[in-house]
């Protein structure tokens, strides 16, 4: 892989099978596959033939309607899912902290819930407890340490993973939608944070559904529709399609 490139996708591809109908499990019906070779699944292709690089200190954007396999990507480059086809190369530490509020316990204390969430990223405690004031700061969680992390708001809950995961050494970091519950002085926080982040060398990978924000932070993104690329490079252009699109689809029909 090139020094520069981080991330590196080849006919990257992910399959699923679904079920097709309400199938009770029996024995009978165990027997009945099991001599017909029939089955009550079929294939679907979350993403197929995806050709992607991402270069170090990049803010990469990831655009597309619902079901177009933006988080089934993030979950790929995390290493939580495997690839059904094709090849991916990620160099570099990255962690799925868009996943980490679900690992998250409702009735322990928000410090116990930093504690944890740190451990998840793989912050050594006295490496944690260094970093915890400038966690706090960012979060603005000062006032609710010991509060029980399920009396939050959603709007403060979804702070502590991020804040956790902004302040870990993370070399790529992947955010999938962290944004949406913010505020908006906690979301123009956030991106002065990426910006930061990214003149360090870190990269990140942003799916929104916020086209302003892809466009104004990101140098380039990549629009997925029906989990194949539409089109990947420079980010304005990338929205625009995008729109295109969309306001294609939604137009009525001429007489």
């Amino acid at each position: 892989m090139n020094s520069g490139i981080v991330i590196r996708a080849e006919g990257l591809g992910k399959r699923f099978l679904i079920g097709t109908r309400d199938e009770r499990r029996t024995v009978a019906s165990r027997l009945r596959r099991a001599l017909t070779g029939g089955t009550s699944q079929r294939e679907l292709w979350a993403l197929r033939g995806l050709d992607l690089q991402v270069r170090r200190g990049d803010i990469f954007g990831i655009i597309g309607p619902n079901g177009a396999g933006k988080s089934t990507l993030l979950l790929l480059l995390a290493r939580i899912l495997a690839p059904s086809s094709g090849h991916l190369r990620v160099k570099g530490k990255t962690d799925p902290f868009f996943q980490l509020a679900a690992g998250l316990r409702p009735n322990l204390s928000v410090l116990d819930n930093l504690s944890l969430c740190a451990a998840l990223l793989g912050i050594p405690r006295r490496e944690f407890q260094r970093r915890l004031p400038r966690i706090l700061d960012f979060s603005g969680l000062h006032d609710y340490l010991y509060a029980r992390y399920g009396e939050l708001s959603s709007g403060l809950a979804a702070r502590l993973p991020f804040a956790v995961a902004l302040h870990a050494d993370l070399d790529i970091i992947l955010i999938d939608e962290m944004l949406a519950v913010g505020d908006r002085a906690f979301q123009a926080q956030s991106i002065e944070s990426f910006k930061a982040l990214a003149s360090r060398g870190k990269t990140l990978v942003l799916v929104s559904h916020s086209l302003e924000m892809v466009r104004s932070l990101c140098s380039r993104a990549l629009y997925l529709r029906q989990g194949e690329a539409v089109f990947c490079g420079d980010a304005a252009t990338a929205v625009k399609r995008f729109i295109a699109d969309v306001d294609g689809a939604e137009a009525p029909p001429r007489s």
